[in-house]
C-alpha cells in the first residue's frame, strides 16, 4: 500500500549556487526524498545573504508583476514570488499582510498543508487557520536594534510569530534559550551541521590546493565562508595576520569564499602569505578545509553572532582542524576541544593568538569526534523530519529550561585595572548554561561628575530582569532598581587613601548609598565584608561571601625547581603591593626578579640600586600571565592589603611556592598553601624566601596544599554561588547571610 508523500510549503534563505552553503538549503534538499518541497528561491532576488536597498526596491516593484512563477519542478521544486520587505513599525503590518495573502495563494496552487517558515521572512500566519506552520529559528538579527523603535517592532513581531507556530525548532542552544525567554515556550533544538562523511576524507584534494599555491611549508590559517557582511571579522582577522607574521613568517593566510578580495585592502601593502581563492563548488568546499592546518572565526561578537551556530566552526571541526575564534557564547557552551578563544575580539589580541603555537595546540581527536558526532545534515533533516510529521517520524525532544537574564556592569577599562573583568568574564563563562549574561561596559570613565551621570543615565535604559554590578563602579545602584541588584564591593582601598572631604563623597557615593540601594552586596572576603560593615554601618545579613574565582586557564605545570638561582615573580606595583621591602628583603638572597605592573621612576631606581637581576613586564594577556607563572620558581605576594589576593591562587595552580602576608585575607585565601609572613618586617620576608629557597621537602609541601586549595575556588563552583543569589532576586527572596 503506497503512502502519499507530505507536501510542504518553503519559505526561508533559499539561495542556491556554488556561492553558499545555507541552512534551509541543506535541509530543504534531505527531506526532498521523503517529502515533496516547495521552496521559495531567492538565488535570484538577493545580490548577497541580505537584501541591499536596490534589492528592496526591486522586490518592490516586482509585487505588481505574476505573483508566482514555478523555476524548477520535482521532489523539490523551486518557484519565484515577490515578498513584501516591510522591516519597521511603519510598512512592517501591511507587509504581513501582503504576504500572508501570498502564502495562501502558494499553499492553493501546490496542495501543501504544512509550512516550514525562518527568520528573518516577514510572515505572520493567522491565529485561525487551516495549514500547520513550523517556525525555524536561524537567528535573532533584530536584537542588533534592540533599543530602536525598528528593533522593538521586530522583537514583538517576531514573539507574535513564535506563538502563533504550531511547532518551533531553534539551530543552536542560545537561540533555544531566546526563543524560551521572547515566547515562554519550548522550541527543537535542530543544529546547523556538515556532511560529515564527505568532510572527514577529501581525497588527494587538499594535497592538490596546498601544491597549486604553494603552501607546502607553510602554516596555513583557513577562513572559509561568506564574507560579505562587516561584521563577519576580515578586516579583523586580515589586519592581525599581518602583525602575526612579523614574529610568525611561516603563517599563510588562506580565505575561501565570496567576497574574499576584499582582504587585500586590509593588508596595507603586506599581501605576502595573504592567498584568495573566491567561491568553490560546494563539492570542493571539504579539500579547502583539509588544505588549511587551522580555521579561523573572527565573527564580532553581538547578540547575533553570539547565538549563531557558524557553519565554519563546524565544518573546520569535522576535518579534524583546530580552531581560533572569538569568545561566542554558542562555542563556549558547546565546548568543542579544538575550538581555543582569543582573550578579546581587539586586532592585537587576534595577532597574539595567531602568532601564539598553543592556540593551535593538539587536542584530544576522540573527544572531538564524539563532540561532532550530532552537527550532522542527515541527522538535523531526521529532527525536522520528525517535527514536521514526515513519514511518521517521531517528534524529537523540545528544549524547555529557561535560564535567567542578567545584566553584568563593567567599568570602562583602565590601563592596569582589569582583574574584575577578567574574573567576571570567567564566571559568565561558568554562568552560560544556567543563565543568559548580557555583559555592559560604561560608555565613560569615573572620572569627575560629568562622565558618572552620563553612566548613570546609561545605566538606567540598559537594565535588566536581574543586575550585577561587578565592581569598582558602585555608584551605578543609584540609576538600577534596588530590589534586582546586586553590588559587588571587591575591597576598600579607596577609603583608605583619601582624606578630609574627597574622603567623605568616597564614602557616600562609592559605598554607603550604593550598599543601602542594593538587594544584596556581595565582598570577596570575610575581611572586606567586615570593613564594609565598619565603613558604612550595614546589617551584616545583607553583606555574602563569595570568593573570587580562579580562571581555568591556570593549570598544573612542574617544572624542576633553579636551586642556584630562582626566579621570583612579584605581582602589582602600587603602594600596598609592598614592592619596596620585597626587593629589599631579596637583595642579599641569589635570585633574580620578574616584576609585573607599571613601574613608576622611584620603583626603577629601586631595583636598578638593589642589584638583583631583574625584568618587567606590564599589560599581559592571559596567556602571557599564565607563561610568567610558569617560568617562575617562586612567587612573592608580601602585601599590606587585599580584597582578596588572586595571585595566591595563580601560583598554587601553577605548581608554584608562595610567600605571601600573615594578614587577612592573604592567609585565609592560601589556607595552609603558602609561608605565612610579616609584611611590614623585611628580616620576616627574608627568612620566609630562604626557607622556600633552600628546604626542598617545605617547598613539595606547600606546592601540594596549594594544588588541594584551588579546587574550591574553579569558575562553576563560584558562578553556582552567584546565580543563587541572582535567583533570590528573580523569586523576591532575600535569605540573610550566614553569619
Amino acid at each position: 500500500m503506497s503512502h502519499k508523500r507530505k507536501a510542504v510549503l518553503w519559505i526561508g534563505r533559499m539561495i542556491f549556487g556554488e556561492n553558499y552553503r545555507v541552512r534551509e538549503v541543506e535541509l530543504a534538499t534531505r527531506l526532498s526524498e521523503q517529502a515533496d518541497i516547495f521552496a521559495l528561491d531567492h538565488t535570484a532576488e538577493f545580490a548577497g545573504l541580505r537584501p541591499g536597498i536596490a534589492d528592496k526596491l526591486r522586490m518592490r516593484l516586482n509585487l505588481i508583476r505574476s505573483p508566482l512563477e514555478v523555476m524548477q519542478s520535482g521532489s523539490l521544486t523551486r518557484f519565484r514570488m515577490p515578498v513584501a520587505a516591510g522591516t519597521g513599525p511603519l510598512l512592517g503590518p501591511a507587509a504581513a499582510d501582503w504576504n500572508e495573502h501570498r502564502l495562501r495563494g502558494a499553499l492553493k496552487r501546490f496542495a501543501c498543508d504544512s509550512v516550514y517558515l525562518s527568520t528573518p521572512f516577514f510572515f505572520l500566519p493567522q491565529k485561525q487557520r487551516d495549514y500547520r506552520v513550523h517556525f525555524d529559528v536561524i537567528d535573532n538579527f533584530h536584537d542588533q536594534w534592540a533599543n530602536t523603535r525598528t528593533g522593538r517592532f521586530r522583537r514583538a513581531f517576531h514573539r507574535e510569530q513564535l506563538r502563533r507556530a504550531d511547532t518551533v525548532s531553534a539551530s543552536s542552544l542560545q537561540l533555544c534559550d531566546y526563543v524560551q525567554r521572547l515566547a515562554d515556550r519550548p522550541a527543537v533544538y535542530i543544529p546547523n551541521g556538515a556532511p560529515l562523511a564527505d568532510m572527514r576524507d577529501a581525497g588527494p584534494g587538499a594535497h592538490s590546493i596546498r601544491a597549486h599555491y604553494g603552501l607546502e611549508n607553510r602554516f596555513v590559517v583557513g577562513f572559509i565562508g561568506n564574507h560579505t557582511m562587516p561584521f563577519y571579522g576580515l578586516e579583523r582577522l586580515v589586519r592581525a595576520f599581518v602583525m602575526a607574521r612579523e614574529s610568525r613568517p611561516e603563517l599563510a593566510l588562506l580565505i575561501v569564499g565570496p567576497d574574499a578580495d576584499r582582504a587585500l585592502r586590509y593588508c596595507k601593502g603586506k599581501q605576502d602569505g595573504v592567498f584568495i581563492v573566491g567561491p568553490v563548488p560546494p563539492g570542493e568546499v571539504a579539500a579547502y578545509f583539509h588544505a588549511c592546518d587551522a580555521g579561523a572565526h573572527p565573527y564580532d561578537p553581538r547578540p547575533q553572532t553570539h547565538d549563531a551556530m557558524a557553519l565554519n566552526v563546524i565544518e573546520f571541526s569535522a576535518a579534524g582542524k583546530p580552531v581560533l575564534a572569538n569568545p561566542l557564547k554558542e562555542f563556549q557552551r558547546l565546548a568543542l576541544p579544538n575550538v581555543r578563544f582569543t582573550d578579546s575580539a581587539e586586532i592585537h589580541a587576534w595577532a597574539r593568538a595567531l602568532a601564539d603555537r598553543d592556540s593551535f595546540a593538539p587536542f584530544d581527536r576522540d573527544a572531538l569526534r564524539e563532540h561532532v558526532a550530532p552537527f550532522d545534515w542527515d541527522r538535523s533533516a531526521g529532527l525536522l523530519a520528525g517535527t514536521l510529521g514526515i513519514r511518521g517520524e517521531p517528534p524529537p525532544a523540545q528544549e524547555s529550561a529557561p535560564r535567567q537574564e542578567v545584566v553584568h556592569f563593567h567599568r570602562k577599562p583602565l590601563p592596569d585595572y582589569h582583574s574584575i573583568e577578567k574574573l567576571f568574564r570567567a564566571l559568565s563563562d561558568a554562568m552560560l548554561p544556567h543563565a543568559e549574561v548580557r555583559r555592559e561596559q560604561c560608555p565613560e570613565v569615573s572620572r569627575a561628575i560629568l562622565p558618572r551621570l552620563r553612566n548613570l543615565r546609561w545605566a538606567k535604559r540598559v537594565q535588566g530582569e536581574v543586575n550585577h554590578i561587578t565592581g569598582d563602579i558602585h555608584y551605578l545602584a543609584r540609576a538600577l532598581s534596588g530590589e534586582r541588584t546586586v553590588l559587588t564591593v571587591h575591597d576598600c582601598v579607596a577609603l583608605r587613601r583619601a582624606t578630609g572631604l574627597r574622603r567623605w563623597l568616597l564614602r557616600k557615593l562609592y559605598f554607603q548609598w550604593p550598599v543601602a540601594r542594593a538587594k544584596i552586596v556581595t565582598t570577596i572576603s570575610q575581611a572586606t565584608k567586615d570593613e564594609l560593615v565598619r565603613q558604612t554601618g550595614c546589617s551584616p545579613d545583607k553583606i555574602r561571601v563569595v570568593p573570587d574565582c580562579l580562571s581555568s586557564a591556570f593549570q598544573y605545570s612542574p617544572s624542576p625547581f633553579n636551586a642556584a638561582m630562582p626566579t621570583v615573580l612579584l605581582i602589582g606595583t602600587l603602594p600596598h603591593k609592598n614592592l619596596e621591602r620585597t626587593v629589599e628583603a631579596l637583595a642579599q638572597l641569589p635570585c633574580r626578579l620578574r616584576v609585573i605592573g607599571r613601574l613608576p621612576q622611584r620603583q626603577r631606581e629601586l631595583l636598578k640600586d638593589s642589584g638583583l637581576e631583574h625584568s618587567t613586564d606590564q599589560d599581559l594577556t592571559t596567556a602571557q600571565m599564565v607563561r610568567a607563572y610558569i617560568d617562575s620558581d617562586v612567587v612573592g605576594f608580601a602585601s599590606l592589603y587585599e580584597g582578596f589576593g588572586m595571585p595566591i591562587l595563580e601560583a598554587q595552580a601553577t605548581g608554584r611556592a608562595v610567600v605571601t602576608s600573615d594578614l587577612a585575607p592573604m592567609s585565609t585565601v592560601a589556607a595552609g598553601g603558602a609561608c605565612l609572613v610579616d609584611p611590614s618586617s623585611v628580616e620576616s620576608i627574608r627568612a620566609g624566601f630562604q626557607r622556600v629557597f633552600s628546604d626542598a621537602g617545605y617547598r613539595e609541601k606547600l606546592v601540594a596544599d596549594g594544588l588541594a586549595n584551588v579546587e574550591q575556588y574553579r569558575p562553576p563552583r563560584i558562578a553556582r554561588m552567584y546565580l543563587d543569589i541572582y535567583d533570590e532576586l528573580r523569586r523576591g527572596v532575600s535569605t540573610p547571610a550566614p553569619s
